[in-house]
């Protein structure tokens, strides 16, 4: 008896790592499944999660209240078990799909940096509910998820939002028994809005609304909308961070590298399903990029530990942006694609850990409000890089002659014109060797940041 205490216990405390690392990916999957290309109602469930999970970092952020870090976690573990039960639902009432994809969507945008934040406050402590010996618990539960996302759509999708239920379940058992904290909502700050990042929510919300829409209905109008309304929003946003540069509290290599690893979640995850379905075919995703990807996450940890003890007398820094560079360019050969996405999702998650330890010794910014801002920074990477991408392949269908919906079919993994697959090759070519260019400019900035901070 004691022996099934324990083991219900392992499995009780990876539950908040496991949601951490996986409800990003997941439903974004599950809702895109539901998606027919032809009618709204089938596309919302997925455009919602998504545009809420991109964008409710800054709505988070817009709100001026004190709430701890550890209520946000709260909050975010009952908005997605919440979200799980109601779009179990969704197999017998279409529209509960709808509520599930925003609660979910929410959670997913706020539960990574809430429960990165309290794991540190507890480390303070001397607490750690995360140990060497639980990572077998971590790739059993992972491998029980991944087998379910193989199994039929109408078996898969309530069966994967149950078992995430049982995991926000566990996730709450296990945040609320943590030794230094407890639940307490009576101090709430009356001053509730930001204007700033209440702004960003609202026009990243309806860029991602337009263009998500139009990818899953092949609708060109939309994505028109979209595109221009990103090429405004980067005019206005590159003269205010040149107005406001000297005014930035963190340094410039911290800003860069954090929104950089953004970029490189988005490409991996966005790029890389069009890309593999369309070159390899859809029924390569799973063992080339999906399985590659979680394997990345567990074993980003051990990746790491060996390469600094590799190279004990190298900055941190520089093995992490060497890292990205290195995995990136191993993607410009096909037969080794699934090694390189499996060392870029490790430097991803490594580098990821790295930040947070980065943004919470940064003492110039509240303690609650570090991870949040890591978050958020990563978050415009995140968005940056798939309207720069949209812009690029719309650019090079334009000079191919393709037409937009053309364009929009790529992105759903839906045609097979040879002229549209050289464009998609283009596109690899070209976000490969930009990030490694961004990386290398990076890597710059930490050199010289470092020589500044030795003289």
């Amino acid at each position: 008896m004691s022996k099934l205490k324990e083991l219900a216990r392992n499995c009780l405390q990876v539950a908040p790592f496991i949601l951490s690392n996986t409800i990003i990916f997941i439903p974004y999957f599950l809702f895109l499944s539901l998606s027919d290309g032809t009618t709204l109602e089938r596309v919302l469930p997925f455009v919602l999660f998504y545009t809420f999970r991109m964008t409710g970092i800054f709505l988070l952020k817009s709100f001026k209240l004190s709430l701890t870090s550890f209520n946000i976690l709260i909050i975010s573990i009952l908005l997605g078990g919440a979200g799980c039960l109601i779009g179990v639902l969704g197999q017998f009432y279409f529209p509960a799909y709808l509520f599930s994809a925003v609660l979910l969507g929410l959670s997913a945008s706020w539960l990574p940096a809430a429960n990165t934040t309290v794991n540190y406050h507890e480390k303070q402590q001397g607490y750690s509910a995360l140990t060497g010996r639980k990572y077998l618990f971590i790739l059993l539960l992972f491998g029980g998820v991944i087998a379910s996302l193989t199994l039929p759509k109408e078996l898969r999708i309530p069966l994967v939002l149950g078992e995430y239920a049982l995991l926000y379940i566990a996730a709450y058992h296990t945040v609320t028994h943590y030794p230094d904290y407890e639940i307490d909502f009576n101090e709430v700050n009356k001053q509730v809005i930001s204007v700033k990042e209440f702004f960003l929510f609202l026009f990243f919300f309806v860029l991602l609304l337009f263009i998500r829409s139009a990818r899953l209905l092949f609708d060109p109008k939309l994505l028109d909308v979209g595109l221009i309304g990103f090429s405004i929003l980067f005019v206005i946003a590159g003269w205010y961070l040149n107005s406001q540069r000297k005014t930035w509290k963190l340094p410039l290599w911290l800003n860069l590298m954090t929104f950089a690893n953004g970029m490189c979640m988005n490409f991996l995850l966005l790029f890389g399903t069009f890309y593999v379905s369309l070159r390899l075919g859809i029924d390569r995703l799973t063992a080339n990029l999906y399985i590659p990807y979680v394997l990345g996450i567990v074993g980003a940890a051990f990746v790491i530990k060996f390469l600094y003890h590799l190279f004990p007398n190298v900055d941190p820094k520089i093995i992490h942006l060497g890292g990205f560079i290195l995995s990136l360019f191993l993607l410009l050969f096909r037969p080794i694609f699934p090694v390189g996405i499996f060392l870029l999702s490790c430097f991803i998650s490594a580098t990821g850990s790295f930040l947070n330890q980065q943004y919470y010794q940064e003492a110039v910014l509240p303690q609650d409000q570090r991870i949040i801002t890591k978050y958020s920074t990563q978050t415009k990477g995140s968005v940056t890089h798939q309207l720069l991408l949209m812009s690029v392949l719309w650019l090079l269908a334009k000079q191919a002659q393709l037409p937009v919906k053309t364009v929009l079919q790529i992105t759903a993994h839906r045609t097979h014109n040879p002229i549209a697959l050289q464009v998609v090759e283009h596109i690899h070519i070209i976000s490969i060797i930009g990030l490694m260019s961004f990386f290398s400019f990076i890597l710059y900035e930490v050199v010289k940041h470092e020589r500044n901070e030795s003289k």
